[in-house]
């Protein structure tokens, strides 16, 4: 059995479905997994030259495979080598386009920096630790391209917790949409007129999230219902109070790599869903009838009209939704991590011993100290 040492980048949603919850799930199940938190980093350190770039490294004694999620500090990124040379397994995790984030996305800045300002963070970190490492992991089929080329990588699909799927939902008319404009600041704009239209028609329409720059984006005539910011333990409640829910995403190059996460957790909820044809998208609706695809400002007015009015097809699509969400849950898929962690780790070891002709052997540091890795999803 690999030890397998876990870091997400925050715990918040990306954190949490890509890295925590499953390994918390592995580790229940009585897997060696260990999760370093964000807030409390140590087990990675060594030494570093005049540039920031590592000079040594280790990782905690016996450590066989770490898992790193969306590596951009140069300091840890320029380790990912040297780590592997002691035999250890590296596996990135990425689960968006770092390079092509929308400039009024405030995670930009940070992964994007302008020229000169020679910042440790940068998409190109995330781009060369995914080069050199073990394997790398995606939560689209899209990213693979982008990441994992050289191809020493594997698609971990996005699930839900189980508990989603037993969330009571009380049916209604009411569209709603769960994010931020900080976060989806051109993806909103793609739904044209059609909620404006039908609050017209006396339906009710409500952000899960903080309202700014709602209205403006979909032309409302007034500010929109909102619950303000949600934390990440009563996100599911506050999204299966929705009827009807919306996954716009802009025809964009970030957008082409985005997952089904958004649609799936409307599933596991049981809240019919209308969402843009986006590859992953498109992949999940052939699955099941859990929802509709809308190309145009016209298709999201009649498809989003059709469902709040038909109380019948709201309850069809929410039995399914359920039934194909209980298919994704992380409960019934963490074996998946456990896979690509564990061939990570004969990887490296194979590789280690054609190499040097002996067992895996690692240095043991006397102190362990990490830097700090910034949070958040984009």
């Amino acid at each position: 059995m690999p030890k397998i040492v876990v870091y997400p980048a925050d715990e918040t949603g990306c954190g949490r479905f890509r890295l925590i919850w499953p390994a918390q799930v592995l580790r229940a199940q009585g897997h060696d997994v260990t999760i370093v938190w964000p807030s409390k980093r140590s087990g990675i350190g060594g030494a570093l030259d005049e540039h920031g770039t590592a000079v040594e490294a280790y990782a905690p004694p016996g450590t066989d495979v770490v898992v790193l999620q969306r590596l951009s500090y140069r300091p840890i990124a320029t380790a990912v080598p040297l780590l592997r040379a002691q035999g250890i397994a590296v596996v990135v995790d990425m689960d968006d386009d770092l390079s092509c984030i929308h400039p009024s996305n405030p995670a930009h800045r940070m992964y994007d920096p302008p020229p000169g300002l020679g910042s440790l963070h940068s998409w190109r970190h995330a781009a060369d630790a995914c080069r050199d490492a073990t394997l790398v992991t995606t939560a689209s089929e899209a990213l693979q391209q982008v990441y994992a080329a050289h191809g020493r990588g594997a698609v971990l699909s996005n699930c839900v917790p189980r508990r989603y799927l037993s969330i009571e939902r009380q049916d209604s008319d009411v569209i709603g949409w769960g994010g931020t404009m900080r976060s989806h600041p051109d993806d909103l704009q793609t739904v044209g007129v059609a909620v404006a239209r039908l609050m017209q028609d006396g339906h009710r329409f409500r952000v899960i999230g903080p309202r700014d720059g709602v209205k403006e984006a979909l032309r409302l005539p007034a500010e929109p219902e909102a619950t303000g910011s949600v934390p990440i333990e009563s996100w599911p409640d506050a999204l299966s109070t929705l009827g009807v829910g919306i996954a716009p995403l802009a025809d964009t190059k970030f957008n082409i790599s985005k997952s089904f996460l958004k649609i799936v957790e409307y599933s596991g909820l049981g809240v019919p869903w209308v969402a843009s044809p986006r590859a992953e998208y498109k992949r999940f609706h052939t699955l099941g009838p859990a929802g509709m695809l809308a190309d145009s400002p016209r298709q999201w007015v009649a498809r989003l009209r059709e469902l709040v009015t038909n109380d019948g097809l709201r309850r069809e699509m929410s039995e399914a939704g359920r039934a194909l969400a209980a298919q994704h849950t992380i409960e019934g898929n963490a074996w998946r991590w456990l896979d690509v962690w564990t061939r990570a780790a004969q990887m490296e070891r194979n590789a280690y011993r054609s190499a040097t002709g002996g067992p895996v052997r690692q240095r043991i540091p006397a102190a362990v100290a990490a830097p700090p890795r910034p949070g958040g999803g984009v």
